[in-house]
């Protein structure tokens, strides 16, 4: 499943690729729900599922996102490449830590708003 991150103001309602708004995109990946659900919970929190495709990450994801030591997030992406939703599937860590620094210094730019997450 395509996954786009993107930030936004919180009332944000889109439901396909087209809609999100131009400059906002902060990252991507084949990631399905469960995948990111396991992310979030290497940050001990949890989204708000707004529509079937449509994600609102909290704001202290948010914030530790932003401000969170780069070898820190390394450590994270492996934590989240032992998680059981990456069972039988070929995960490297290091490619997850490029995500997730994707997301960080994209997600810089934005801190004002919120990050959301497009399933399609």
């Amino acid at each position: 499943m395509d996954v786009t991150f993107f930030a936004s103001k919180a009332d944000c309602d889109v439901s396909c690729f087209k809609e999100i708004p131009e400059g906002s995109i902060i990252g991507g990946g084949n990631f399905n729900k469960v995948l990111i659900g396991d992310l979030l919970s290497c940050f001990n929190c949890a989204g708000s599922a707004l529509s079937d495709c449509l994600w609102l990450l909290p704001i202290n994801f948010s914030e530790e996102l932003s401000t969170i030591d780069d070898n820190k997030l390394k450590s994270i992406s492996v934590d989240w490449a032992d998680e059981s939703s990456w069972e039988n599937k070929s995960v490297n860590a290091m490619d997850l830590a490029g995500h997730l620094l994707e997301l960080k210094y994209g997600y810089l730019q934005h801190s004002d708003k919120r990050i959301f997450v497009l399933f399609q």
